[in-house]
């Protein structure tokens, strides 16, 4: 494997470094955590063909949301189009055709408009009903825009059973990037209900329940850990589903920890009492999640410095007055060539990002580094400790001498 170094003289930056081994450690503590679900892995925060593999090697599953990434799972594993779901609440007929013709036959709909297009396809479609559960919470409240109330879940089972349609179970998502479990195991309560109803008026009980994603990703030290906020929900499926097929669709908590990103100070001036900084990457570029999911990155510099942390504003390089990635933090001098780099940027970064102003965006290079390694860092309160973490990671990198790194903290200015 290339030294870091390396790969920033080569590619310069900014750069994106891809951990396979973060990314497979991330769907592996879920498969750990709830061994009893079929973790289907929503291609969504990050659609590498890489993941596709990684998924794959685990003997997972995939989530499709789209025929581009149907075609991104045939391409790099056809056998995994007969462990993939298709998810999306509104399919186009020709969407519905191919899904079909690749061999992936369990769908998804929310309304009546919906499931009448499966009409002609009952004998090959599996339908889950996806259910609404809204929740103010969520980073991203999912339940605003699909998921059925009661009235329609029973309406769209009546609907199914009257015209023999195939109807497997339920789904739902509670929104994005969940704090407590507490939302999970409501809506795992209020699917009982749902379920028992239709044994009761129909005599059929559903095999399967997807419990959608919503596990969180640790951006920061008050997220919650992923295997307390497991638990809980494990008990819940035991107590309420034991003998149900539980399904899952996790997207952020997988793919968040596998990337880094690597950017460096093009600019800087002082201005308004406090000092602009202005980098090569930012909120049109890998820092997007900033935009699309309301996400705060920590910067962290690899700097010998002991001077006094000063009033900091960091910003892209686009022309754009809303390219700001940190505002108003204290954080300690940096120079023009200073680098900087965040973790945990994996979801929704590289695929949200554009072409604004036409910049170059960050190269992904593949970099199978040890987040725990960064963390370390993070953590430790030793000055020996910091400086060799750091020359561990970045000391061939840049030709300065490293020591330990201050990092901004969150007060505002």
């Amino acid at each position: 494997m290339n030294s870091i170094k390396s790969l920033v003289k080569k590619h310069g930056s900014p750069i994106v470094l891809f951990s396979k081994k973060e990314f497979k450690k991330s769907y592996s503590s879920l498969q750990k955590f709830l061994p009893q679900v079929k973790h289907f892995y929503s291609l969504k925060p990050l659609p590498f063909e890489e993941c596709v593999k990684i998924v794959s090697s685990c003997k997972g599953y995939v989530d499709v949301a789209s025929l581009g990434e149907l075609e991104m799972v045939k391409k790099v594993d056809p056998t995994m189009l007969s462990r993939c779901i298709y998810t999306h609440p509104i399919k186009k007929d020709a969407e519905i055709k191919s899904a079909f013709e690749n061999g992936v036959d369990v769908m998804v709909v929310d309304n009546m408009e919906e499931i009448k297009k499966f009409l002609p396809y009952k004998d090959k479609v599996k339908i889950l009903i996806r259910l609404g559960f809204p929740n103010d919470e969520a980073k991203c409240n999912l339940s605003e825009r699909y998921g059925a109330d009661e009235a329609t879940f029973k309406e769209l089972v009546n609907f199914a059973f009257d015209n023999q349609l195939n109807i497997i179970g339920a789904s739902f998502h509670v929104g994005s990037q969940m704090q407590k479990p507490t939302e999970h195991i409501n809506a795992i309560k209020k699917c009982k209900v749902f379920y028992d109803w239709v044994f009761k008026n129909h005599g059929t009980r559903f095999g399967t329940l997807d419990i959608g994603g919503g596990f969180p990703a640790k951006y920061n030290n008050s997220d919650m850990d992923l295997e307390k906020f497991c638990k809980p929900i494990g008990e819940a499926l035991e107590n309420f589903f034991p003998n149900t097929e539980i399904w899952s669709e996790p997207g952020r908590s997988v793919a968040a920890n596998c990337m880094i990103a690597v950017s460096r100070v093009v600019g800087k001036t002082f201005k308004n009492g406090k000092m602009w900084y202005y980098l090569d990457d930012g909120v049109y570029g890998t820092y997007s999640g900033m935009m699309y999911e309301d996400i705060t990155y920590e910067l962290y510099s690899v700097k010998k410095s002991n001077e006094k942390p000063i009033a900091s504003i960091f910003a892209g390089p686009t022309c754009d007055s809303v390219d700001i990635i940190v505002p108003n933090v204290m954080f300690q001098p940096l120079d023009i060539g200073d680098i900087l780099f965040s973790k945990r940027i994996g979801a929704y970064s590289v695929t949200n990002r554009t072409r604004f102003n036409l910049l170059e965006l960050a190269k992904v290079i593949p970099y199978d580094f040890d987040l725990e390694d960064f963390e370390n860092i993070s953590s430790s309160t030793s000055v020996s400790e910091e400086k060799n973490l750091i020359q561990k990671i970045f000391g061939t990198v840049f030709n300065h001498t490293v020591a330990p790194y201050r990092y901004f903290n969150k007060k505002k200015i």
